[in-house]
């Protein structure tokens, strides 16, 4: 069976294409890289996407349905997929599930009835797992926070330390995505610097398991709010199911969200899933001059270039890198 890229921007290509998934019942999504498909005389019958590492918007003719079909149509995209990263990823309805459990795919979480999120990776979640549990600091209470820190700022560090005052072990998750201004390596060192000394704070990666896109790409890319919500409440129910036992997290730590209607969805879902299996303790963002300290102000400053301004919003490690960053590109 010959898989072909399919070219969704011309329109007898999109009617098609829109015409299969809604027989499958299957939502169409914006958020694609490349699209591929099946003809059989000269009729689409199966249909597959990718959007990163992530395979979406797979959908077989209802006349043509069989594990040979699937197959082909997986072995092509999952090529594309691994050419790249070292995991793929895949939302489908649950009961497809089993089917693609048979091609090699891991269940990792469901949302209800909506939808279920699988993996194959040789490196995937049971190795991520372990790799957090020989981080495990001693402690009748386990905090979390998951961040993205972009770039760290005090508003960041409030919340940190607050939140290691009332654990014996916090667990700081710094989103690990590559799709911030600032790339994540210097995001990672910038809040290992920033929270080196308080001794109970243990700084890790979320890998592609927390606010990735994979898990939750509306954090990177603007969707519906109805979408929104459901990516939300995935991320939140992987964290539940699984780093939750991990590190036997008793709390998790949220700062508010005025200005990001993402990432107050994100906070309600939390708090709906978790509130029943943590105690989820939500604080109010810290403020200068009655002006609330937000990663994306110190962006704003950042582009620019008024340094005067950003330094009383992020420690002084942070304000050096961005200092940098700013007198290398005037220099260059």
């Amino acid at each position: 069976m010959l898989v072909e890229r399919l070219w969704i921007k011309q329109p007898r290509v999109k009617t098609a294409w829109l015409d299969l998934l809604d027989k499958g019942g299957i939502r169409p999504e914006a958020n694609l890289e490349e699209v591929y498909g099946i003809y059989q005389d000269d009729c689409l019958i199966a249909t597959g996407a990718i959007f990163d590492n992530v395979i979406k918007c797979v959908a077989v003719h209802p006349d043509y349905t069989g594990g040979a079909m699937i197959s082909a149509l997986l072995t092509e995209l999952e090529v594309q997929v691994f050419e790249k990263y070292d995991r793929c990823y895949l939302y489908t309805k649950p009961e497809a599930s089993l089917s693609f459990q048979h091609l090699g795919f891991k269940e990792l979480v469901r949302v209800e009835d909506k939808l279920v999120f699988m993996e194959k990776a040789v490196r995937g979640l049971p190795v991520y797992l372990n790799e957090l549990k020989s981080k495990y600091q001693p402690g009748k209470k386990q905090g979390a926070i998951v961040m993205n820190a972009n770039p760290f700022t005090k508003g960041h560090l409030y919340l940190v330390e607050e939140a290691a005052k009332v654990v014996d072990a916090l667990y700081l998750f710094v989103v690990s995505q590559d799709r911030s201004y600032v790339p994540f390596k210097d995001r990672f060192r910038l809040v290992e610097d920033g929270v080196a000394h308080l001794s109970n704070v243990v700084v890790v990666e979320t890998g592609p398991y927390m606010v990735s896109t994979a898990t939750f790409p509306s954090y990177f890319l603007p969707e519906e709010e109805s979408v929104a919500r459901v990516q939300a409440n995935l991320d939140a129910q992987l964290f539940k199911t699984h780093i939750i036992p991990a590190l036997g997290i008793t709390h998790r730590f949220l700062g508010t969200e005025p200005k990001s209607q993402t990432t107050a969805i994100y906070n309600q879902e939390l708090t709906r899933e978790l509130a029943d299996c943590l105690t989820l303790v939500i604080k109010e963002r810290l403020e200068v001059e009655g002006q609330v300290i937000s990663a994306s102000l110190v962006r704003q400053l950042w582009q620019e270039k008024k340094l005067e301004e950003i330094k009383p919003l992020v420690p002084l490690t942070t304000y050096q890198y961005i200092k940098e960053r700013i007198e290398r590109k005037q220099n260059s």
